[in-house]
């Protein structure tokens, strides 16, 4: 009964992943969704990296406590330490990962852990070395964290374990016990550097074959539960190791320029459409539009993967790269994130470019709020870019304050209006 009350616990764990990525991944959907017109262009999936443009291998190294649970003799007691009033390290583990993509890895690994009497117990002093082969899934990869930091990250593993333990005082077995186990548990990571990493582990052993008691003392009966746990947390340190630049772990931005601009076209398309639904206003409002992104779909299909300095610049300067807002907000749409990658891009690779970042509002609301308004959104914008390694010193910060080019009485016009858009000069 108890084996099956551990097995719960893991289902149910997974369970919960499952509902939550499931999630995330509705939410998503409906951010990105457009009408039939856009002929399945928006998809918000990432296409299959075929020349793995990260590194996959990583070796971390944890130290930490151990509380054994069960079982024990009875008037038999492990010490319990903890990182504050007995800071005593009984646990350490080494681990080697490989990712196989963004979301999924393996790992191999080997720990160990002391058990040591307290002191209203009888002595005792065993150790007990254990070998691990877990699946790893990075989590915020799974919920695009991404999107909202690119320092923390959060890990899920679990597999199975063998375990020994070495109880040399034992006077019910022999000096060693083999134990088969089932590992799991969680570990927040901490971005450091492209390199290091520090992370935070806690993670459950479930030993299922315990022949004799984490003291040594007592044998168990094999007619009767043999199950025994230990919980651990860990703090520790991950190295990544590989030619290119960034690891699995970090790696997302794999969207290929013609996609991403695909999906900027996309959502031009599906405005135009539901403006046209509405039937008001609908010749300005395409007006503006063919004015100002006409070109964008010859761009895009003369696009190619092999594109030039001289097309991105373009793409900027024209216009086409814009980042959304929604009314009277600064946070960044979902969906302009490409077009903020996209920029990234082209400054990596012109490392002598620098470029005008241009906010605007719409014309709702008072003259002077708008101009702060869209001041703020252009400084977000800034922020997000610095945030990836672009030196400040190549962003300026222009103020336009309201945009009145379009109705202003439609709404969804309105929305075209409400955005930062950019102009890169070497």
């Amino acid at each position: 009964m108890k084996l099956m009350n551990i097995f719960k616990k893991y289902v149910v764990l997974f369970l919960v992943l499952l509902v939550l990525k499931n999630t995330a991944q509705e939410k998503k959907n409906l951010v990105y969704s457009t009408s039939k017109s856009t002929s399945g262009m928006v998809n918000d999936t990432l296409p299959k990296d075929k020349k793995k443009n990260y590194n996959r291998w990583s070796v971390n190294f944890n130290a930490g406590i151990n509380v054994g649970i069960r079982p024990f003799t009875e008037g038999y007691y492990a010490a319990n330490p903890n990182y504050i009033s007995n800071p005593e390290l009984n646990h350490f583990d080494l681990n080697v990962r490989k990712m196989f993509n963004t979301k999924f890895g393996l790992r191999l690994g080997v720990a160990y852990d002391n058990f040591k009497a307290e002191t209203k117990s009888p002595p005792f002093n065993n150790n007990m070395y254990r070998a691990t082969l877990e699946g790893v899934m990075n989590l915020h990869r799974m919920m695009r964290w991404e999107e909202f930091t690119d320092t923390f990250g959060l890990q899920f593993h679990f597999g199975p374990g063998f375990s020994f333990l070495h109880a040399p005082n034992t006077k019910a077995f022999s000096n060693y016990d083999n134990i088969f186990s089932i590992v799991g548990g969680t570990t927040l990571l901490i971005k450091v550097s492209d390199r290091l990493v520090l992370n935070a582990d806690y993670n459950l052993v479930s030993n299922l074959t315990h022949h004799v008691t984490l003291d040594g003392q007592t044998k168990l009966d094999p007619s009767l539960s043999r199950t025994g746990s230990i919980y651990n947390t860990a703090l520790g340190v991950t190295f990544y190791f590989g030619k290119k630049q960034k690891h699995a772990d970090w790696y997302w931005e794999k969207n290929t320029t013609k996609r991403e601009y695909n999906h900027l076209l996309a959502r031009i398309e599906d405005l135009e459409n539901k403006i046209a639904d509405r039937g008001d206003l609908t010749e300005e409002v395409k007006n503006y539009i063919n004015n100002n992104f006409g070109d964008l779909q010859n761009t895009v299909n003369n696009f190619n993967d092999n594109y030039t300095n001289v097309q991105m610049k373009n793409m900027i300067n024209g216009q086409y790269v814009n980042v959304f807002f929604d009314f009277d907000e600064t946070r960044i749409t979902p969906g302009s994130i490409s077009a903020i990658n996209f920029l990234i891009k082209y400054l990596n690779a012109n490392p002598n470019a620098s470029v005008d970042v241009i906010g605007y509002a719409d014309e709702l609301g008072d003259f002077n709020y708008n101009i702060n308004l869209s001041k703020r959104r252009a400084e977000r914008v800034m922020e997000m870019i610095v945030r990836s390694g672009i030196d400040a010193k190549r962003l300026k910060l222009v103020v336009k304050g309201e945009d009145n080019s379009v109705p202003k009485e439609s709404k969804l016009a309105r929305q075209l209006v409400r955005r930062v858009a950019f102009k890169v000069s070497e």
